[in-house]
């Protein structure tokens, strides 16, 4: 029996000693790589083509990427990603984290840095943090879990499970060009270089997380027979910084889950002790405890602060920073962190194989490492400053809501504004400049903001600029064509706010806004019939917009279908008693059509809800009129010229 088969069978023993890896002088690793490159290649070609299938057809599957998982959490959606994602854990959970090595393309992007630095003379060195292994997990739960979980926290439902297995919006959820470049080239090239191979995947990636948990029930490992001399070779020549012959003397099998199955320990072995095989999983072997080279306790707390103020400073940055690649960022913050105070603390500093400190006494690299740093931390704090700004701005921004909702009706002339509001107008309008001060960016989102602020300051000339700035940067905004056409209306320009109108439909379908804007237009211009049409058939895409409902009633009434205006007004106080329109508009039709007993009711409900109203009173007292109840509709009169005198005339009424 081996020493660790009795340490197993007692249940209990010392740590294992922690042993030395020496690279064989000369080792090039014999690369069962060459397969595992052929499968890595392969699986962008795959991409490649389902990308290019979309362009050529319009159509194709949705994007086959774990993150899509998110939908379900979050609207119920099960898709294709999710689906891959699911299927992904069953696999590792039988066979081992194998898909990792072999079929995620980022992995290949590390790898391949990995490889160029090699080339240059730089192998990089792992960080091993146990603080920072933690944040994979967390952005895991935050990604999949944390939106239901919320949901049920705050007792929304969480609606129907529905399918979304094709797409004609295959790009819709990707970075753009700039963005995807920057995130090959950190997550790839910066993390490799700072925090060592397969650096994203050890401190970033949220898959990992899951697959990592799968891996320690797969039977399937890596397993060694006695034929093993401890020699390291295995550790040396391990992309996924397992330090493989600690693991296998004390386990009889590698238990790490950052093992992801690439093959090469068991390839480059020089007594092929090593292979893969079934048995025990992994369950209840290994732990936490320290390994060789891990961060002390003080450098955990920094690394882990430092984290922490950068994933805050540059998630979401300038509205284009995901999340993923913040947590990319923020764990190169934390590394050069770490390198940073030992480079103060330390006689002897290093970053990786590059010496910067010897003896006390700072190297021409040291003095390179800290020119970078300092532009790094310049880089934090400016993005820091830029986020504050945008938090700040956009609370501001949220409270303005009520004044654009009022600014965007078409029908009615929206509420003078009060003193707090356009003070609100006033500060919301120079937190957006001073953001557009130090955005070394331009950006359309904080543009059409600043067309809002300065439209409802009343400052059109600015608010066109903006707005025009606004759309050129993001044409596909529907709320930048939103408020043009709201613009074009109040220019008089009735026939381009139609058009304005109807790219807010064609851009987004769901929204209530564009069909509203659209058929109010068209009702101005004394064009019913098509402002009907475009209410209808907004009420098809958002069923349950009250707004669009109401207005399918009023021009049913304009157009003198009043029994189809009345089923319209009566659902539309269904679902919102509080309709003051609907409910004055209802009685108003209800009289109309002769139901004069019914609109009197009705009348009484507004007049209830609203008694302040001297017009609906005087409409109140005809509806009493034609139902014959003349001391009622003396009451309404007196009542409404109580509340305006100038309404006296309308005691003619009673002759």
């Amino acid at each position: 029996m081996s020493q660790a088969e009795k340490r197993d069978a007692r249940g209990a023993g010392p740590p294992p000693p922690v042993l030395p890896v020496y690279q064989p002088r000369g080792l090039r690793p014999k690369h069962p790589s060459r397969w595992r490159t052929a499968s890595l290649i392969a699986v962008h070609v795959v991409m490649i083509a389902h990308a290019a299938q979309w362009l050529v057809q319009g159509l194709t599957l949705s994007p086959v990427e774990p993150s899509e998982g998110m939908e379900l959490a979050k609207h119920g959606v099960v898709n294709t990603g999710l689906v891959f994602f699911v299927a992904a854990i069953v696999v590792t959970a039988a066979f081992g984290r194998f898909f990792c090595g072999w079929g995620c393309h980022l992995i290949a992007l590390q790898d391949l840095s990995r490889w160029l630095l090699i080339k240059v003379g730089i192998k990089p060195r792992p960080l091993r943090s146990r603080l920072l292994g933690l944040v994979p997990m967390v952005a895991f739960v935050y990604m999949f879990l944390w939106p239901a979980i919320y949901k049920i926290a705050v007792g929304e439902p969480l609606g129907p499970v529905t399918t979304a297995f094709m797409t004609s919006e295959f790009w819709a959820t990707f970075p753009g060009l700039t963005i995807a470049v920057l995130t090959f080239a950190v997550c790839g090239f910066l993390v490799v270089f700072v925090l060592g191979s397969k650096g994203y995947c050890t401190y970033g990636c949220p898959y990992g997380a899951a697959f990592g948990l799968a891996d320690r029930l797969a039977p399937i490992r890596i397993r060694v027979t006695d034929a093993c001399k401890a020699c390291a070779t295995c550790t040396a020549v391990c992309t996924s910084n397992v330090r493989v012959h600690e693991e296998v003397h004390e386990h009889r099998m590698v238990v790490d889950p950052g093992c992801m199955k690439c093959l090469d320990c068991v390839a480059n072995c020089p007594n092929q002790a090593l292979y893969v095989g079934a048995g025990r999983p992994a369950v209840g072997r290994g732990g936490a405890r320290s390994r060789s080279g891990s961060l002390n306790r003080p450098e955990e707390v920094l690394a882990g602060l430092v984290f922490l103020l950068g994933f805050a400073a540059f998630r979401g940055l300038y509205g284009i920073v995901p999340f993923l690649f913040s947590l990319g960022l923020a764990a190169i913050l934390a590394g050069l962190a770490v390198m940073s105070w030992r480079l103060i603390r330390d006689r002897d500093a290093w970053m990786g194989p590059i010496r910067l400190k010897s003896g006390g006494r700072m190297r021409r690299s040291g003095w390179i490492f800290a020119i970078i740093v300092v532009s790094v931390v310049a880089l934090w704090a400016h993005s820091a400053l830029v986020r504050g700004l945008t938090r700040h701005t956009d609370r501001l921004f949220d409270r303005s809501d009520n004044l654009r909702r009022a600014a965007l009706q078409i029908q009615h002339e929206p509420p003078e504004m009060t003193a707090l509001d356009r003070k609100l107008v006033s500060d919301t309008r120079r937190s957006l400049a001073r953001l557009e001060s130090w955005s070394p960016i331009e950006l359309p989102e904080n543009q059409l903001r600043l067309a809002w602020m300065a439209y409802l300051a009343g400052d059109d000339s600015e608010a066109q600029i903006r707005v025009d700035r606004a759309l050129r940067g993001r044409p596909t905004a529907s709320r930048g064509h939103l408020l043009a056409g709201r613009m074009l209306v109040g220019d008089g320009r009735w026939r381009e706010a139609a058009e304005a109108y109807s790219r807010v439909v064609a851009l987004d379908p769901t929204n209530p806004a564009g069909y509203l804007g659209l058929g109010t237009v068209h009702g101005s211009r004394g064009r019913l019939q098509e402002a009907l049409e475009v209410f209808s058939r907004g009420l098809v895409a958002v069923p349950s917009s009250v707004d669009l409902r109401y207005n399918v009633g009023l021009s049913h009434a304009m157009g003198g279908d009043l029994n189809a205006a009345i089923v319209e007004f009566e659902r539309v106080l269904e679902d919102e008693p509080d309709h003051i329109p609907a409910r004055e508009n209802l009685a108003g039709v209800l009289a109309g059509a002769g139901r004069f007993a019914e609109a009197v009711v009705v009348f009484e409900e507004a007049i209830r809800r609203s008694p302040d109203d001297p017009e609906l009173r005087i409409l109140a007292a005809r509806a009493c009129l034609g139902d014959g109840r003349r001391t009622r509709a003396e009451e309404h009169i007196e009542a409404a010229i109580v509340l305006d005198p100038a309404l006296a005339p309308a005691r003619r009424l009673l002759d």
